[in-house]
């Protein structure tokens, strides 16, 4: 052991120790402590702010809130973002059969099969879904047709669903969000009519959509055939119309 003038400290095995320090905490700095002679790691800005981010971290957003719909059936309301709109309710042996459905789909245009009684598809517009206690998707709500009027509003009118007048229908397809949680308040039959007279409780699959919209697509394109044709008949009249009067001449 020796004294080290230059520093007025005793030097070695301690001396050695703050050597080291130095050598290998130099990135994060070291201070000297005074009563053994060894350097110790000292924080340096970049660290206390890293530690204090840590510490601060923002905490993750909390869910959305899910929104509420409020269908009385005694009253003939739905109510939604505070607002409320008249409805018509579904027959008393065509109930929806829940209290509490949550939205699974909004369809612009939804076609439902054939009626068992005019064989023809039945059309609903700004129609929205659910998913019932069976896992299957049903009608929930959909606007009625301008043509149909409004006698149905306030009254049990559809075979299993909620109808409004077009122009709400579209109001409440807009506000309505997939998700929403929507409660049915009101009385509803224990039992139900066979589906071929509650046709608005029949089950809406992937499948279902498909088979309408290929429906839809091949009338559309059956449409567009018979359009060419009759156009491309009436261009072969407009031709052959003056060479058959000149050879009358």
């Amino acid at each position: 052991m020796h004294l080290d003038r230059s520093a007025g400290r005793t030097a070695g095995p301690l001396g050695a120790a703050g050597t080291a320090c130095t050598a290998r905490l130099s990135a994060v700095g070291c201070s000297t402590d005074a009563g053994a002679g060894v350097r110790v790691a000292a924080s340096t800005p970049e660290a206390r702010a890293s530690a204090s981010t840590a510490a601060t971290a923002a905490p993750h957003p909390p869910p959305a809130p899910v929104q509420q719909v409020t269908v009385d059936l005694d009253d003939h309301t739905l109510t939604i973002e505070g607002r409320s709109f008249p409805i018509s309710a579904p027959q008393k042996d065509c109930p929806i059969g829940e209290t509490t459905v949550t939205v699974t789909a909004k369809y612009p245009t939804l076609t439902l099969r054939p009626l068992a009684i005019t064989k023809y598809a039945d059309i609903r517009q700004w129609a929205v879904t659910f998913t019932d206690h069976r896992h299957d998707q049903r009608l929930l709500m959909w606007a009625l047709d301008p043509a149909a009027g409004l006698a149905s509003i306030g009254h049990d009118a559809p075979a299993g669903s909620i109808a409004l007048a077009p122009a709400d229908g579209k109001q409440v397809y807009d506000l309505i969000r997939p998700g929403a949680r929507v409660e049915i308040k009101g009385r509803q039959a224990a039992s139900t009519a066979s589906h071929s007279a509650c046709f608005d409780r029949q089950p809406i699959n992937r499948d279902h959509l498909y088979r309408n919209r290929s429906q839809a697509d091949r009338k559309e394109g059956s449409l567009t055939r018979e359009t060419a044709a009759l156009r491309g008949s009436s261009v072969r009249c407009q031709a052959n119309g003056p060479s058959n009067v000149k050879r009358r001449r």
